[in-house]
């Protein structure tokens, strides 16, 4: 399975990719993993990709973009559970709060 198809089929929203946050190493092993069927339970896969992330030395404009990203899972259950990780990071900062707090919406 190609890169383009994966990320359609596990529903990541197109701010993954424009954004920059799709890093290959985590998506790799993932697309390797992946066997017909586990699209219906997306959401963990997109899940593993903002672990990826929380286990690294962030910016905060890295954490703010997760926090956003986290608004537009399609999964709101899963978006709020990476938000109470989001407040546990080392990284945390008055901007990331308010990200976290404040629910992203597309322009």
């Amino acid at each position: 399975m190609d890169r383009d198809s994966y990320i359609e089929i596990m529903a990541f929203p197109g701010e993954w990719e424009r954004w920059g946050m799709l890093p290959d190493e985590s998506l790799a092993l993932l697309i390797a993993g992946y066997e017909p069927g586990h699209e219906a339970a997306s959401e963990h896969d997109r899940h593993g990709v903002f672990q990826w992330w929380l286990k690294r030395q962030l910016t905060t404009e890295q954490l703010i973009t997760l926090a956003r990203l986290s608004w537009l899972d399609p999964d709101p259950h899963m978006g709020g559970y990476v938000r109470e990780c989001i407040s546990s990071h080392a990284g945390f900062t008055p901007a990331v709060a308010e990200a976290i707090a404040s629910p992203y919406h597309r322009a």
